[in-house]
């Protein structure tokens, strides 16, 4: 066990710092990253840790593509594309607690609910970046009426179906582990239902501001350089809250199935 932490702490460091270097993160984002990946790779091994990675990898790169298109979304969100702890924890607080829980109850298969959380953040994350970007209508999750690319609780067919795809992409990583087709469509389920349970949140909970200065919609408490107003919306629910509901929402759905199907 004790060589297990020494390695996963060596690799923990290494996408932390990596990721550090490449602009993925921020620095306290890379401290994050650091400690979530000791306990992920250090208590469960390459079974928990791959697909951590490859939703950490793939989301972070695909963040990166199409920053010019992109670019008029930056006022609008809360947080930058370079994740800082907060958007760490916000998604991979959930998984992480569940690494801890298999230690502690190795009789409890863990595991699917593991994947269901990371499923759930993988298809938020994947529906959003290749939502703003394509031309595709885009609808309240809520009202079904028309909205802004980029409004919170707007989802559209592209940046579903690729919601869906990243939810797939972490059945595979983890599919190695337990090898059986219920469990994939099970972790596929979850992370849609996750996906969209962040929609409904972000469209009716989230915190919503109005810039006084140019009249703009955001998430941001600061924009043209003055605080801006609340205008809907609970004050302490910002996108790193959706963002942890939405991993619990994959996690709670994951385990549902499971006790049902």
């Amino acid at each position: 066990m004790t060589s297990q932490l020494l390695l996963g702490a060596f690799f923990a460091f290494v996408v932390a710092a990596g990721s550090y270097a490449l602009r993925f993160l921020t620095l306290s984002g890379a401290i994050a990253t650091l400690l979530l990946g000791v306990v992920v790779f250090g208590a469960g091994g390459w079974q928990w840790a791959v697909p951590m990675v490859t939703f950490f990898l793939l989301s972070s790169l695909l963040s990166k593509y199409g920053r010019t298109p992109k670019k008029p979304y930056d006022e609008i969100f809360g947080k930058s594309l370079t994740r800082d702890w907060g958007q760490v924890a916000a998604n991979g607080g959930i998984a992480g607690a569940l690494v801890l829980l298999s230690t502690l109850y190795p009789i409890y298969d863990f595991y699917p609910i593991y994947l269901g959380a990371l499923a759930a953040v993988t298809a938020d994350t994947w529906g959003t970046e290749i939502g703003i970007l394509t031309k595709g209508r885009t609808i309240s999750v809520l009202s079904m009426q028309p909205v802004a690319p980029g409004t919170s609780g707007g989802i559209s067919e592209h940046g579903t179906i690729a919601g869906a795809t990243g939810a797939l992409v972490i059945a595979l990583s983890g599919y190695l582990w337990f090898s059986d087709l219920k469990t994939a469509i099970i972790v596929v389920l979850a992370g849609i239902a996750g996906s969209l349970g962040d929609s409904a949140i972000g469209a009716s909970l989230q915190v919503q501001y109005c810039c006084d200065v140019c009249g703009k919609r955001t998430e941001r408490t600061v924009h043209c350089g003055k605080q801006t107003m609340r205008i809907s919306g609970v004050a302490w629910i910002n996108n790193d809250v959706v963002n942890l509901l939405c991993s619990l929402v994959g996690a709670l759905t994951a385990w549902g199935l499971l006790c049902v199907l």
